[in-house]
């Protein structure tokens, strides 16, 4: 009975997995009829066999464009049909959705706030989607977001040379000790070792001790040593340094109070302030009414100069109950902390802000935000109704998403200033205005990676040079300082350097015209498309030419007392010649700048390739 009991069942499971498989096949032949895309011939199908011969995935985003192409017809799909045909893809997984504000019934260009959908699957599979997808739907790359930082490289020092990989199978121990200008102890201080192997990193515990493991070389290799403390000293750069043959290294870093004096107990103005005219201490100019929003790595509150700044949200969390929280004040880089001090630190000794009574909002998205998360943080903006926006990340892919959304929120009378770094997205879209970073002699020691930025070909007047990690192209707008730019970070005060440094000062600079401003408590003080264009005609006619470059200055530096009717009178005829550009229509987004190598040759001529 019981092998017959058992017959029975293999038949009936035979029969009834035949007729599941002719279901499912029907299924799988009415959903292609109604899926938004037919597969290409000759590509490779769902099949897990298919899937593996794709490599691994990556995450991707969808969406549906609202403004087609003349004659394409109006989109025969929605969202929710195009998340349906997605979820019946073999190695295809829906990690979520990117749901914008809702278009209000009279708000200007709402057309453009999308919907879009969190995808992870291969390449392959991407690019035959991206292939046969009908022209109202957008595939595109989920690309990881960077900060806008300076990159310490020092010269000469890392050089590629054939027959590099493999390393050696041999290695060894360098050990350091960092310690203060009284052999105090350095922790938290992170350390590059650049030998004849790719370079090694460490951080130094407690008793500032650093043992860095050399993969390839000896110490007798080390080329270079990079000294970044945490927090009130200067970094060092060490090129040819002489180790000792046994115990530790020593090296000391000189304090930041050597050059700017005590903060915790004096005022300073720094160099920085006193280029863009800004005097924050003297008060009559503060900020007061505007709300800014920092999109970076969050913001340390800890500290006095910012303890007043409240508001913010983390989008880099993968659980989204977490968002929302307190993890926005965790900044492991410093570089958010950095720039909210450029903006609202507050206090009565140190250095003050520009706008130090603005309402900061902080938006965290970097480390591990991808564009999926800027797009979220952007939406954020939006619901918040801030009045400028300042963007710290860079990606390095084009996005037609990001471009859309900086759109919409400039139409929303959101102004968005953005860092123009070594990756040219968003700066290249005609709906930000893009900062070059600039630095000036005799600012910062020789021996730091400040001194790398230098570019001596074009040093112009008062010692003012353009960064070399800074962009250059048409689209670069304004400059401002971004080499050794003192400010708050977790622990206390360091002098940082990058393209979003200069980024944060110009949205500082905005924050107190639009509060300060008589244009904008009468004719532009709604928020629309022209006001962000009038305010960005402010800028650029209060800028001054540093050296002459153009395409990495841009207009030139801003400056606060050279602003159109900021302190007196403006006529009619020079508001008519502001240099106001309004905005078009969709921008090309595969713009790049007119030379690559002019924004990234630094980095080859550092490292004496060219």
């Amino acid at each position: 009975m019981a092998v017959e009991k058992t017959e029975k069942e293999e038949r009936a499971t035979t029969t009834g997995g035949t007729a599941r498989r002719a279901s499912e096949a029907d299924e799988r032949k009415a959903a292609s009829e109604r899926a938004p895309s037919q597969v290409a011939p000759g590509v490779p199908g769902d099949s897990a066999q298919g899937q593996s011969a794709q490599g691994p995935r990556h995450q991707y985003l969808v969406a549906l464009r609202t403004i087609v192409a003349p004659f394409a017809g109006p989109p025969s799909h929605s969202i929710d049909a195009i998340v349906q045909y997605l979820e019946r893809q073999e190695g295809v997984e829906i990690v979520g959705r990117v749901k914008p504000t809702e278009a209000q019934p009279f708000a200007p260009n709402g057309s453009l706030a999308q919907e879009a959908v969190i995808v992870r699957m291969p390449a392959a599979k991407a690019e035959t989607l991206r292939a046969t997808a009908q022209p109202h739907i957008i595939v595109e790359r989920d690309a990881a977001l960077q900060l806008a930082d300076g990159v310490p490289v020092p010269a000469g020092a890392f050089r590629v040379a054939h027959g590099l990989l493999p390393l050696e199978p041999t290695t060894s121990e360098l050990a350091l000790r960092l310690t203060g200008e009284r052999d105090q102890p350095l922790a938290r201080a992170s350390v590059i070792v650049f030998g004849s192997g790719l370079p090694t990193q460490a951080v130094s515990d407690d008793s500032g001790a650093v043992r860095a493991t050399l993969f390839g070389c000896t110490p007798a290799d080390v080329r270079a040593i990079y000294v970044k403390p945490r927090a009130n000293h200067w970094e060092r750069l060490i090129v040819g340094p002489e180790l000792g043959a046994g115990g530790a290294t020593t090296i000391r870093l000189r304090p930041l109070s050597e050059t700017f004096g005590n903060l915790a107990s004096a005022r300073l103005v720094p160099w920085n302030q006193r280029l863009l005219q800004l005097d924050p201490a003297a008060g009559n100019l503060d900020g007061s009414g505007v709300r800014i929003g920092l999109v970076a790595s969050g913001c340390d509150n800890a500290e006095a100069p910012l303890r007043h700044v409240v508001r913010g949200r983390d989008f880099t969390a993968r659980d989204g109950s977490k968002r929302g929280d307190t993890e926005w004040t965790e900044d492991a880089s410093g570089y958010g902390t950095h720039a909210a001090g450029i903006l609202v630190a507050a206090g009565p000794h140190g250095i003050v802000g520009t706008a130090p009574k603005a309402e900061l909002h902080v938006l965290k998205v970097f480390p591990g935000g991808h564009l999926s998360d800027l797009l979220a943080a952007l939406d954020e903006c939006i619901d918040r109704e801030l009045d400028v926006v300042c963007l710290n990340v860079s990606c390095e892919e084009p996005s037609e998403l990001l471009d859309r959304k900086l759109i919409e929120l400039r139409h929303k009378g959101i102004a968005c200033i953005v860092a123009a770094g070594l990756q040219p997205f968003p700066a290249v879209l005609p709906s930000v205005l893009a900062v070059g970073a600039i630095g000036k002699l005799r600012e910062f020691p020789t021996d730091t990676c400040h001194a790398e930025a230098l570019m001596p070909e074009l040093i112009g007047y008062d010692g003012l040079f353009p960064a070399g990690f800074t962009g250059a192209g048409p689209r670069v707008a304004l400059a401002a300082p971004g080499v050794a730019v003192p400010s708050t970070v977790p622990g206390g005060y360091a002098a940082l350097d990058g393209a979003g440094i200069a980024a944060t000062h110009v949205a500082g600079l905005a924050a107190l015209v639009l509060a300060h401003h008589p244009l904008f408590q009468r004719s532009f003080k709604g928020r629309s498309e022209d006001r962000v264009s009038t305010l960005f005609g402010l800028l650029r006619a209060s800028a001054a030419m540093p050296f002459a470059d153009p395409l990495r200055a841009g207009a030139g530096v801003p400056g606060l007392q050279r602003v159109p009717g900021m302190f007196g009178e403006m006529s009619a005829r020079e508001f008519g010649s502001l240099p106001v550009t309004p905005l078009g229509g969709l921008s090309p987004i595969l713009e790049t700048f007119p030379s690559p190598t002019l924004a990234s040759a630094w980095q080859m001529r550092t490292a004496r390739w060219i």
